[in-house]
């Protein structure tokens, strides 16, 4: 007996055996795109892709499910949409030429109808005798007969070619959505995102364009500790949750490995803080757990940045503005989680003030409690040892964006006012524009170098925290009939106001 092996089926064999051995070593998802890439890997015959998952374990050591499929949607995903496309554009290439042959024979036949009817016009201009009238009506008879069964069998060979050709024209358009859609998460990816963007920053369209960058605070975490399987459901349910709470003309898309951005057009930046918060609240509400064992793993945190468009600016700059308010919101969220009352104790030198939102401070109109929670978190991270260490650029950035989210609050919360009949709105405008002068006095100072940080902290906290949204505000409280509002009658104190005494 026999026994014949096949060379090329061994190795093949051995390079199957890698990858799964692999994916099964830095805990990865056996999924088709994983196992492609990683045979691909090993079987040696992409070098750039073996360049790039080289470069990826040496500085890793241990690739995330998202590293993966970032490199697959790089290297291996355009070849086989490529492929796909070159197959599709033969078949249309093929379509086209019997489309072509059917449109020729349609031609030839009713050229031959023709020419047959211009000859028996003659003859029936004659009116020769009886019998030879019978012949020529028996002749047209049969070439109508002729060239109506010729036509049936034209029409359902262009019907059938013009269902083959939509066919095709759908197979571009899943290749072309395929190609502008993450994998693991389904939604766009960050080439989809580009080019949504581009589309709505250079449209006519007058009406306001908001962007919300989303980013998952404790993402890392989870892969550390669960491992990249947990990871990715954990990608999945951010994407699906995002997208559940989004409109139809929302364009939802992965942007980075735990980002997300979200491009809302006719939004103005009120209803895309309300999204937002909207947003957090339903991933915040929802507690993980392990499949198998129903184990809880905790929740997602997450931090969200928003900006409004600003005509004449860049794309680039438009996503810049929103990236720095999601930075400022995941500093302060960082700030406030990291140095809890037991690491305090220890270290009583990492103490600094903290001004925490407390559901009370609500006074029940959505958007102006979204903007006051949102300086809170950029108060913290004025508030944070981080900013010391920022260079005087990038200090100024950071207090800018500052001083521009106050005046867009104050321009808010007067026209609310106003709208509302709210008795006391010149002396809450007068705070307004007092506050703002004094705003660019200090931050002004700061900046240049002529007052200490310190001297900013305490304005922010002491007058413009403090002072108004915690004092001033509560005064128009009534106006929304929320039951908080017998907290502000009876006096209740701030819980932090001990906390501000701290050293500023």
């Amino acid at each position: 007996m026999t026994i014949s092996t096949d060379p090329d089926r061994d190795w093949k064999n051995r390079i199957s055996a890698q990858a799964l051995r692999q994916i099964q070593e830095l805990d990865l998802a056996l999924d088709p795109n994983s196992f492609e890439l990683w045979y691909t890997f090993f079987s040696g015959r992409h070098k750039a892709l073996t360049e790039a998952v080289n470069a990826l374990l040496a500085a890793t050591g241990r690739p995330s499910a998202g590293d993966i499929s970032g490199l697959y949607e790089q290297f291996l995903y355009p070849t086989k949409a490529v492929t796909r496309i070159h197959a599709i554009g033969a078949l249309v290439h093929s379509q086209s030429n019997a489309l072509i042959d059917v449109i020729e024979e349609a031609s030839d036949a009713t050229h031959g109808y023709e020419t047959r009817l211009s000859s028996a016009a003659p003859r029936l201009a004659l009116g020769r005798m009886e019998d030879g009238l019978q012949t020529i009506v028996d002749e047209l008879l049969t070439w109508t007969m002729d060239i109506q069964t010729a036509n049936a069998v034209l029409v359902d060979r262009l019907r059938s070619a013009a269902d083959q050709v939509r066919k095709l024209q759908d197979q571009l358009d899943q290749v072309r959505l395929e190609s502008m859609t993450d994998p693991l998460t389904e939604v766009g990816n960050r080439k989809y995102f580009e080019n949504q963007l581009s589309l709505h920053v250079a449209s006519d369209d007058s009406g306001p364009l908001a962007l919300l960058i989303v980013d998952l605070d404790n993402f890392k975490q989870f892969n550390d500790r669960h491992g990249h399987v947990v990871g990715d459901d954990v990608l999945r349910l951010a994407a699906s949750t995002i997208k559940h709470n989004c409109r139809r003309d929302d364009v939802v898309c992965r942007y980075g490995g735990d980002e997300f951005a979200i491009i809302l057009p006719r939004t103005p930046l009120r209803e895309a803080l309300l999204l937002g918060e909207a947003i957090r609240a339903a991933i915040a509400a929802r507690e993980l757990h392990r499949r198998s064992t129903h184990e809880s793993l905790g929740r997602l945190l997450i931090s969200i940045g928003a900006a409004e468009f600003r005509p004449g600016e860049t794309a680039d700059d438009f996503v810049e503005r929103a990236d720095h308010w999601m930075y400022a919101a995941k500093q302060a969220r960082r700030d406030r989680t990291r140095p809890g009352p037991d690491a305090a104790a220890r270290d009583p030198g990492e103490r600094r003030p903290d001004i925490l939102w407390h559901e009370t401070y609500a006074c029940g109109e959505p958007t102006i409690d979204a903007q006051h929670r949102e300086l809170f978190d950029l108060a913290n991270v004025i508030l944070g040892p981080e900013i010391e260490m920022l260079e005087p650029a990038r200090l100024s950035e950071l207090v800018e964006l500052l001083l521009t989210r106050v005046a867009e609050h104050f321009q808010y919360e007067q026209a609310v006012l106003e709208a509302s009949g709210y008795d006391e709105c010149g002396l809450h405008r007068m705070e307004h524009d007092h506050l703002l002068i004094r705003a660019r006095q200090v931050s002004e100072a700061v900046v240049s170098g002529h007052q200490s940080l310190g001297e900013l902290r305490a304005f922010l906290v002491n007058s413009v925290i403090l002072g108004h949204m915690l004092k001033d505000d509560r005064r128009f409280f009534p106006l929304f009939d929320r039951q908080a509002s017998s907290a502000t009658q009876s006096g209740a104190a701030p819980v932090h106001r001990e906390r501000r005494r701290l050293s500023l």
